[in-house]
């Protein structure tokens, strides 16, 4: 088996938008931290796989589809990618008039090209616990799964890489932020790397649509950051020095599917809204109407169909989905070995639970349709088991 781990910034050339929030149209230049892909490499007798997390709100399929293309143009051994985005809401805008996102295409596989796979006996461990210091459900009434799941990779015991899953929106700062920032995966990852250089750190954001810092957060600033990153970063070092249950990386695998996707435009009622939300819940509310009465006039953009893939590392499975999906999707999974990550393989809207039945923000751009739901499910839980 052979793996390394690369991190190149990807901080935008040009002055640019970000993207996240309503509000961010006015064009940013200063970055309080930069933004960076990280890249975890692996390579067998037949194949070569990159992971690629991007510090960004979520790249267009034309990314992926861009990276794999270039990578296999002149290659040995079939390459397979999957393309991840931590979901900062502080990075700059993938959308626009797309130049960012054709300027990250070549940039990455240029870096995925002259990383150089060094030959090992690795080892491969994970971890699963709950973990809600971050952030938890951000809607009045709802319970929902937060979960920090670690992978590691070691080499003649040492940790040599950690593929860190953890589903909290980053969403601590305001959306008048004037600067770009990697918010708080970025500043976790940069303060884990200062405590341990032998460990190669990189992020990938879970199934984390209704998990946000809104009732955790003590400031919207980076001072807000700090003090909720610092809270990850003081649980990845009690389970950096934990205990593993080690198993041999000795096999790669890759495979994916397309989802076909249906829409409806069922009517939300929004006349008799429960006492008990937030200001901030109602509001949010009733700029979720517009947002559907926009999209009900646009049904031909709407996707007809999604990438899911999934990267067997040994025995633990990491499934690839590029909706912003509602914790529910965890269930899934077989979580003693398999992790769900969104954002990923491009990026698409949110998608509530198929049973739930409360109103938010999030559930005026979700239009799948509820079988389209259950396969969904169905599909991620044959990856995941």
């Amino acid at each position: 088996m052979k793996f390394n781990t690369k991190q190149i910034c990807i901080n935008c050339p040009w002055p640019t938008t970000a993207a996240g929030f309503a509000q961010q149209t006015f064009i940013v230049e200063e970055y309080h931290d930069d933004v960076h892909a990280r890249i975890f490499g692996f390579e067998d007798d037949k194949k070569i796989i990159y992971l690629i997390s991007c510090d960004n709100l979520g790249l267009p399929q034309s990314v992926h589809d861009t990276v794999t293309e270039l990578l296999n143009k002149d290659s040995e051994k079939p390459v397979s990618i999957a393309i991840s985005a931590t979901h900062t809401h502080f990075a700059p805008s993938p959308r626009g008039d797309g130049k960012y996102s054709e300027y990250l295409g070549p940039v990455l596989a240029e870096a995925c090209r002259s990383l150089e796979l060094i030959e090992g006996n690795y080892e491969i461990g994970y971890q699963c616990v709950p973990f809600d210091e971050v952030g938890r459900s951000r809607i009045t009434g709802h319970t929902a799964e937060v979960l920090l799941q670690p992978i590691w990779i070691i080499k003649d015991g040492i940790k040599v890489g950690c593929l860190m899953t953890h589903n909290v929106h980053p969403t601590i700062m305001h959306g008048n932020t004037p600067f770009f920032s990697a918010e708080y995966p970025g500043y976790a990852i940069k303060k884990l790397t200062e405590m341990h250089p032998e460990t190669a750190f990189t992020f990938m954001q879970g199934a984390d649509g209704d998990i946000s810092t809104r009732f955790t957060r003590t400031t919207q600033d980076y001072e807000g950051v700090k003090y909720l990153g610092d809270k990850l970063v003081n649980k990845m070092e009690e389970l950096y020095n934990a205990e593993l249950n080690l198993t041999p990386l000795n096999a790669l695998d890759y495979e994916c599917e397309i989802l076909p996707l249906e829409h409806t435009f069922e009517e939300i009622d929004i006349s008799h809204l429960p006492d008990n939300l937030s200001p901030r819940e109602i509001e949010t509310i009733h700029i979720g109407a517009k947002v559907r009465e926009n999209l009900a006039t646009k049904l031909d953009t709407l996707p007809k169909e999604i990438l899911i893939s999934v990267v067997r590392l040994g025995k633990y499975n990491l499934v690839f989905s590029p909706n912003e999906l509602f914790s529910y999707y965890i269930k899934a999974m077989n979580r003693e070995h398999s992790v769900l990550v969104a954002y990923s393989n491009g990026y698409r809207p949110y998608v509530s639970g198929i049973e739930d039945n409360f109103i938010t923000y999030e559930t005026f751009t979700d239009t799948l349709t509820k079988e389209t739901k259950q396969n969904y499910f169905n599909l991620l839980k044959k990856y995941g088991e």
